[in-house]
C-alpha cells in the first residue's frame, strides 16, 4: 500500500467510522475470553431462567454465585506454558558464528527489549498471555529517538488490542498496513475530560501519525479532507475534531513491524482471524458457569433450609387475622396474623398440659426442608464433569483426571502424544512470534546482514522431564539399545539441561560429534579399546578428549563456532601432534634374540 492509498483509507476510518470486515468478531471474542480469564464482569454471563426465577431471586443467585471457570481457564493455560520451558534449540548467529561482533551486540538489544527484560522473556510471557484474553492483538515493534553515529535503535514492544486494531489487510497471509487508534487525555476549554484520539498507520517502510489536536488552533481545514502545512504535515477535520497528520521519517525495513499474536485459526471466519489455545472449551466453560451458579444456590439451601412451621396467632390486642377493628392493619404482625419469631435462639413456650394425650409433638410444630442429598451430589459430579471434559476437548486427552492416571500405559502414551500434537501447534506459533520480533530488531538496527534467528522444537515435541529422560536412558542401556537411540536421549537431556545456555548446548555438540564412541555401552567402549582393527588415532581422540578440548579452545577461540570442516581439521591436526609425541617420547623396544634351534 502506498502512502496515497493509507491516506485515503485513514480518512475512511476516522470520518466514516470505516472497520476491519472481522472487527465485531475479534471485539467480541476478545470480551468473552477476558472475563473467563480474568473474572471480571463474568457475572453478566448468567442467565436468568425466566419461567421459575423472577428478578429477585436471579440477583440473590448472581451474589451468591462463587466463578470457578477462571481457575479452570487458568489450569488450561498452565500446560501450555510448557513451550517455553521445553528443551528447544535457539539459534541466533551472523554468517554461522554465534560470537559474531553482530550477534553480541544484536543479543545486547534483544536482552532490553521488554524494559528490564528481554525479548526471550517477553515471549514467555506476554505471548501466552495475550493469546489467553487476545488473540486478535498485535504486537508492534517500535524504537525510540537515538543518536545513529553513536548508537543503534533499540526495540520495544508495543501491544494494540484487537479494539485498537480497527483496521488492517493482509494480502496472501502478508500484512499489508494496520490502522492503531488510542486514547489520551485532552482538555478542551468547554469540556475539561475530553479523550483525544491518535490514529497511527503502520506500513512496510514507514509510519503515519493522526493527532487530535484543540480546535480552537483554527487551522483551516476542510471536512473530511487533508489541508497541506508543510512537506511531511497536514491537518484533517473531521466534524467537530482537529487532527494534525505526520508522516514519519521511513524506517525501510520492507515489512509491516506488526504481528498478530494469535496462531490457532478461527473457523468462523475461514481462518482470516484467531481464536485462544482453549477455544474448544468455551461451550464448556459457559455450561459450567451456570452448573456452578445453580450449584451454589442448591448449597446454600442446603445449609441453610426452609424452615416451615406453625406460628402462634398475633397477641396484638385487637388483631384479627393481621387487621384491627377498624380495617387498619396490625402493625405488630404487619398483616400475617401471627406472632413474629427473629430468631432461631428465640424459645416458643408451651404450657405443660395436665394429661399426657395432651401432649403436642413439637417435630410436628417446625421443620426444616432442604434439597436432597441425590440432588446436591448430582450437581457436584456434574461441575466435575465438566471441568474434566473442557480439559479433555482442548488436549484431546484424560491425562489431567484421576480416572486416566490409574489407566494403562498404553492409555498414557496415546494420551501423551495427544497433548504433545496440540503443543506442538503452539511451539509452532511461538517459534514464528519469536522469529519475527527477532528479525525485526535487528532490521532497526541495522544486523540483520546474514543473520539466522530461528527456534527449533523437536518434531515429536517430547515434553519429558530430566528424571523421566535419565530413567529412559538406563532402560534403552539395559535393553542393549543402539547407539543411534542412546545419543538421541543423551541429546534431550542435554538440550534441558542447557535450555538457558545456547553456547553450552553447541559446545557439548561439538564435543559428542568428535567423540568415536557415542552411544557406545561401557563395555563396547572397553572391546573397541582392546581391539587392533580399531586404528590407534580414534583411540587418543577418546583417551585424550579433555585435553584435546582444553588446547584447542586455547588455540583457537572460537573453536565452536567454526565450520564443521575446520573444525576437523584442527582436532585431527592435534591428535596428530598428540600421537607424535607419544611415539618420541616411547622407550626404545629391547630386542630378543632368537635361541638357536639345539638340534
Amino acid at each position: 500500500m502506498t502512502v496515497e492509498q493509507a491516506l485515503g483509507r485513514l480518512a475512511e476510518v476516522v470520518h466514516k467510522d470505516a472497520r476491519h470486515v472481522w472487527y465485531t468478531r475479534t471485539t467480541e471474542l476478545a470480551s468473552l475470553y477476558r472475563k473467563l480469564v480474568t473474572g471480571d464482569d463474568l457475572d453478566s454471563l448468567l442467565q436468568q431462567f425466566v419461567q421459575r426465577e423472577d428478578e429477585a431471586s436471579f440477583k440473590q443467585r448472581v451474589r451468591l454465585t462463587q466463578h470457578v471457570v477462571t481457575t479452570v481457564v487458568e489450569n488450561i493455560m498452565d500446560v501450555f506454558y510448557k513451550v517455553p520451558r521445553s528443551n528447544y534449540q535457539r539459534i541466533v548467529e551472523h554468517n554461522g558464528k554465534s560470537d559474531d561482533p553482530q550477534t553480541v551486540q544484536l543479543e545486547g538489544l534483544a536482552d532490553e527489549f521488554w524494559g528490564e527484560k528481554s525479548l526471550d522473556a517477553y515471549m514467555k510471557t506476554r505471548w501466552l498471555e495475550m493469546n489467553a484474553d487476545d488473540p486478535n492483538a498485535f504486537c508492534v515493534v517500535e524504537f525510540g529517538d537515538f543518536d545513529n553515529t553513536k548508537e543503534r535503535a533499540q526495540s520495544y514492544p508495543f501491544e494494540v488490542t484487537s479494539a485498537q486494531a480497527v483496521d488492517y489487510k493482509y494480502q496472501n497471509n502478508v500484512l499489508q498496513y494496520l490502522i492503531v487508534e488510542t486514547e489520551f487525555p485532552l482538555p478542551l476549554e468547554n469540556r475539561p475530560n475530553h479523550v483525544g484520539k491518535k490514529y497511527t498507520v503502520y506500513l512496510k517502510d514507514q509510519s503515519i501519525t493522526l493527532i487530535e489536536i484543540d480546535p480552537k488552533n483554527r487551522l483551516p481545514a476542510l471536512d473530511g479532507e487533508y489541508t497541506q502545512q508543510g512537506d511531511n504535515t497536514a491537518v484533517f477535520r473531521s466534524k467537530d475534531r482537529l487532527f494534525l497528520l505526520e508522516i514519519l521519517k521511513p524506517h525501510n525495513a520492507g515489512w509491516v513491524p506488526a504481528k498478530q499474536v494469535g496462531y490457532a485459526r478461527d473457523a468462523w471466519t475461514k481462518g482470516q482471524t484467531f481464536v485462544s489455545p482453549y477455544n474448544a472449551a468455551v461451550p464448556i466453560l459457559l455450561k459450567s458457569i451456570k452448573v456452578n451458579s445453580e450449584l451454589d444456590i442448591t448449597m446454600s439451601q442446603q445449609v441453610f433450609p426452609h424452615r416451615l412451621q406453625y406460628m402462634p396467632k398475633c397477641q396484638a390486642d385487637g388483631c384479627l387475622d393481621g387487621h384491627l377493628a377498624n380495617g387498619q392493619v396490625c402493625s405488630s404482625c404487619k398483616g400475617s396474623g401471627h406472632a413474629s419469631i427473629s430468631s432461631a435462639q428465640e424459645v416458643m413456650y408451651f404450657t405443660m398440659p395436665h394429661k399426657d394425650d395432651e401432649l403436642i409433638d413439637l417435630e410436628k410444630i417446625l421443620v426444616f426442608k432442604g434439597p436432597p442429598i441425590g440432588v446436591v451430589k448430582f450437581q457436584a459430579d456434574y461441575v466435575d464433569k465438566l471441568t474434566a471434559a473442557a480439559k479433555a476437548f482442548v488436549f484431546n486427552s484424560e491425562s489431567f483426571t484421576q480416572a486416566q492416571i490409574q489407566g494403562t500405559a498404553t492409555g498414557q502414551i496415546l494420551d501423551r502424544d495427544n497433548i504433545q500434537d496440540t503443543l506442538f501447534t503452539c511451539s509452532d506459533g511461538f517459534a514464528e512470534m519469536w522469529s519475527f520480533l527477532m528479525y525485526t530488531t535487528a532490521n532497526f538496527a541495522d544486523l540483520d546482514k546474514g543473520l539466522d534467528a530461528r527456534l527449533i522444537f523437536s518434531k515429536d515435541f517430547k515434553l519429558k522431564g530430566l528424571t523421566e529422560l535419565v530413567a529412559d536412558l538406563e532402560s534403552a542401556k539395559r535393553s542393549n539399545a543402539g547407539p543411534a537411540v542412546i545419543m538421541h536421549i543423551q541429546e534431550q537431556i542435554a538440550r534441558l539441561i542447557y535450555s538457558d545456555q545456547p553456547d553450552m548446548f553447541r559446545e557439548w555438540s561439538v564435543k559428542e560429534r568428535f567423540n568415536p564412541f557415542s552411544g557406545f555401552s561401557e563395555e563396547q567402549i572397553a572391546m573397541a579399546l582392546a581391539s587392533p582393527q580399531v586404528p590407534a588415532r580414534i583411540k587418543a581422540r577418546f583417551y585424550m578428549s579433555g585435553l584435546l578440548f582444553s588446547d584447542i579452545e586455547t588455540e583457537a577461540p572460537g573453536f565452536y563456532s567454526l565450520a564443521t570442516a575446520k573444525q576437523k581439521e584442527l582436532v585431527e591436526a592435534k591428535i596428530q601432534q598428540y600421537m607424535d609425541e607419544a611415539g618420541a617420547n616411547a622407550p626404545p623396544a629391547i630386542r630378543i634374540p632368537e635361541v638357536a634351534n639345539a638340534n
